[in-house]
């Protein structure tokens, strides 16, 4: 009966490696493994240990967990030719042409999330080596990089990106090497840059509808100009404590029906929750249907509505 088995789910479990075992389950389509962290611990991840040989489970349509231990595993990665969903984690610097030859082979890929070893590690995802991934609609990078990859900027699917902790140093780096992504609905920058300044240039991201700025440390101001993320609807700045302004043109982002502020600065908290309504900082968020000023406590965020 068990050699039946089609799914496993071990997220938030102890287990660390998989036995060897696991290879008998040829018909096995969804294996989950690992699990994620929230915000009061940098969203930490964690994988588990996966037999050399996995690549024989041809089934397979999820895979998320799995850690990328050595060369031999990712390419094993590649011979899962089903996968819908990837989730590889303590990828290394050298093994990154090697997963981009494998994605090259998963050509079913929907969702692709791909975590670094550690925090200092860099994701070298930046090579010749180009996978299509055109069906890929979510994609999340965990780790230093040093620019956007190319092939990143060209998936004409995708619908959700969040970069976590790639510390870029441009500003084009991170906005405009994403801000013609055709259909880009979600996008999440955590850690992912490291510049004191953040526009939003006019044409850019004409589908996002929800932005979150999380824990860019050195920021301190944010411009929208106009005609840039016309379809915005929810915007979020969390944990950027440089910031004492409100973002310079918020008033152009018409359709926004909910504005976090987070986590940030005592300047800017106080700011906003004393808008004199005469002031010109209150008439750029009046047309605003919900403000938010929130605090994480006691492992949740709790909010005011202004």
């Amino acid at each position: 009966k068990l050699q039946n088995l089609e799914a496993i789910n071990l997220v938030g479990t102890n287990v660390t490696e998989l036995p060897v075992e696991i290879l008998n389950l040829r018909k096995l389509r969804s294996l989950w493994l690992g699990g994620w962290g929230d915000y009061s611990n940098e969203y930490a991840n964690w994988g588990c240990k996966c037999p050399l040989g996995i690549g024989k489970l041809i089934c397979l349509e999820e895979l998320y967990g799995i850690e990328a231990d050595s060369d031999k595993i990712v390419r094993e990665v590649g011979k899962l030719t089903q996968l819908r969903r990837l989730a590889i984690t303590k990828l290394r610097r050298e093994d990154g042409k090697e997963l981009l030859s494998s994605l090259l082979r998963l050509t079913n890929l929907r969702d692709l999330i791909i975590s670094c070893i550690e925090e200092d590690e860099t994701l070298d995802l930046q090579h010749s080596v180009s996978p299509k991934l055109e069906f890929l609609t979510s994609l999340l990078l965990n780790g230093r990089l040093e620019r956007v990859p190319q092939w990143v900027t060209s998936l004409q699917s995708l619908r959700t990106l969040r970069l976590f902790n790639s510390r870029l140093r441009e500003d084009e780096n991170v906005i405009g090497s994403l801000e013609h992504l055709p259909n880009l609905v979600s996008l999440s920058l955590y850690g992912a840059y490291e510049g004191e300044t953040l526009c939003f240039k006019v044409g850019g991201f004409q589908k996002l509808q929800h932005l979150e700025i999380v824990q860019l440390t050195r920021l301190k101001w944010v411009r929208v100009e106009e005609e840039s993320m016309p379809s915005l609807r929810n915007l979020q700045l969390i944990g950027c404590k440089l910031m004492q302004e409100l973002p310079s043109g918020i008033q152009n982002l018409t359709r926004l029906e909910y504005l976090g502020f987070y986590e940030m600065s005592d300047e800017l908290m106080h700011k906003v929750l004393n808008l004199d309504k005469r002031s010109e900082d209150y008439q750029t968020i009046s047309h605003i249907p919900q403000v938010v000023i929130g605090q994480w406590i006691d492992g949740r965020w709790e909010g005011t509505f202004l």
